[in-house]
């Protein structure tokens, strides 16, 4: 007669009882898996730095077209203001491209001339030499002069500045003036 152990080792298919029985299998990643994983990596990181390059030159254009616009304002405030301030007009030597006028500055009279030559726009005091005012000119036409007859010469200056920021050069900004000439002589 056979007696059999009530504690006899039973094996159930799903536990393992050695490493041994593990020899297919060990507990890493397939290269296969650590190569999918990868390029689903690269993808993500590529969509996320292309957003953030996009966010970054945004942020840049922005600046750019504010400063050229505060440059502008500024240039073409200081114009408006001493054009207005004008006596007279030289407008044998005005064009589109350049104004000449006499006007005052602290009670002080003074000859003003303002010329766009490529991109620069300069401003000349009397017999001084001339100082860049504004830069990136889009176009150098920028003056139209108007008369009020029945007294001879301008009596209205329009001005045109039209500008293309640094880093945007296929963006032009536009600011117009018109402006009368409060002190103008007639003569």
């Amino acid at each position: 007669m056979q007696v059999t152990s009530p504690m006899q080792l039973t094996r159930s298919p799903s536990q393992k009882i050695s490493a041994a029985d593990d020899r297919g299998r060990s507990g890493g990643f397939t290269i296969i898996e650590l190569i999918i994983t990868s390029v689903l990596l690269m993808i993500v990181l590529g969509v996320i730095f292309s957003s953030l390059e996009e966010v970054v030159k945004a942020e840049a254009y922005t600046a750019d077209r504010t400063a050229s616009i505060d440059s502008m304002r500024v240039t073409l405030n200081r114009m408006t203001r001493e054009v207005r301030q004008a006596s007279s007009i030289d407008e044998a030597a005005s064009t589109a491209t350049r104004i000449e006028f006499d006007t005052y500055g602290n009670g002080v009279p003074r000859h003003v001339i303002y010329d766009a030559t490529g991109t620069t726009l300069t401003r000349k005091i009397d017999n001084g030499s001339a100082v860049p005012v504004l830069t990136g000119l889009a176009t150098t036409t920028m003056f139209t002069y108007v008369s009020a007859p029945p007294v001879p010469g301008a009596q209205w200056v329009q001005i045109n500045v039209q500008v293309r920021p640094k880093r945007s050069p296929e963006t032009i900004l536009i600011l117009d003036s018109e402006v009368n000439l409060r002190n103008r002589n007639g003569a």
